[in-house]
């Protein structure tokens, strides 16, 4: 985390084998998007305090100070108060933070905005999986608002992009979305092996049946490994080391996968929960 804010020299570790810009200097006269910022280790929130109060940064291995000017914007789902006591995030950074707060209720609470991020993401879903975009139901958009999102907005992201996968073409329907509901809700009971293939399998069938749609071996090679990063991103909670140990590849080799995909690590999905 601290070489990919901060960056580092050449010679700074083993493997660094050029200078490396970091995101905070690559952001200079911009903005910073700290995202769950509660999980940031104590060690980097020194340098972030540094950064807040001096302006300034030193690559990782080096001990020139670089004067930046950007703006931060932290968010977080923690009580950092609470971290504060437990010695888990330092008081002086919270203050040096807590200039604006924007407190942002949970999804259940604002069912307005059901509506516009389901459009949202049925298009980019879509886009993503190269189909047509479906629509949804009424009654479907119905059930939608009533459920609690205990997982929030990326909760509603997640079903609609299974829901996409399984989808023939209709408007997604109650009884696509209340399937899906279902086994977030009971996790433990969702079914491996045999259940999992045939939803693949489905979905490369409907591919295939579509002679609009890319059904190159390769659009399906990398479509499976695109996701594949993209959950071993979301387990690690973007620690990429560890993510390329689930995978079993190294670092370079995950992040030459990243680049490859596309796959944004600090998705727009993320500054709203």
């Amino acid at each position: 985390m601290e070489s990919e804010l901060f960056g580092f020299e050449k010679g700074a570790f083993t493997g660094a084998a050029r200078r490396h810009i970091g995101k905070i200097e690559q952001a200079d006269g911009g903005t910073v998007f700290l995202d769950e910022i509660g999980d940031m280790p104590i060690s980097i929130q020194a340098k972030i305090l540094r950064l807040l109060q001096e302006r300034c940064i030193e690559r990782l291995g080096g001990d020139e100070t670089i004067p930046v000017d950007v703006r931060i914007i932290a968010a977080t789902n923690r009580d950092l108060k609470a971290a504060i006591a437990q010695g888990l995030f330092r008081e002086d950074l919270y203050f040096r933070l807590k200039v604006l707060t924007i407190e942002l209720p949970p999804l259940r609470d604002r069912l307005e905005d059901i509506q516009p991020l389901t459009a949202h993401y049925l298009e980019r879903f879509s886009h993503e999986l190269k189909i047509d975009n479906p629509g949804i139901r009424e009654d479907a958009l119905d059930l939608l608002e009533k459920y609690e999102w205990p997982g929030n907005v990326r909760e509603l992201a997640n079903l609609i992009h299974k829901a996409l996968i399984f989808n023939r073409g209709n408007p997604l329907s109650v009884s696509d979305l209340s399937q899906i509901i279902r086994k977030q809700e009971s996790p433990g009971e969702i079914s491996q092996g045999s259940n999992q293939e045939e939803a693949i399998r489905q979905w490369v069938h409907f591919c295939l049946s579509h002679p609009s749609n890319d059904h190159s071996f390769e659009f399906f090679s990398d479509t499976i490994c695109a996701m594949a990063v993209e959950e071993a991103l979301k387990i690690s909670n973007g620690n990429r080391s560890q993510a390329a140990r689930l995978l079993d590849i190294s670092r370079p080799t995950l992040h030459g996968k990243i680049d490859k995909y596309g796959i944004n690590t600090i998705s727009s999905t993320q500054v709203i929960r």
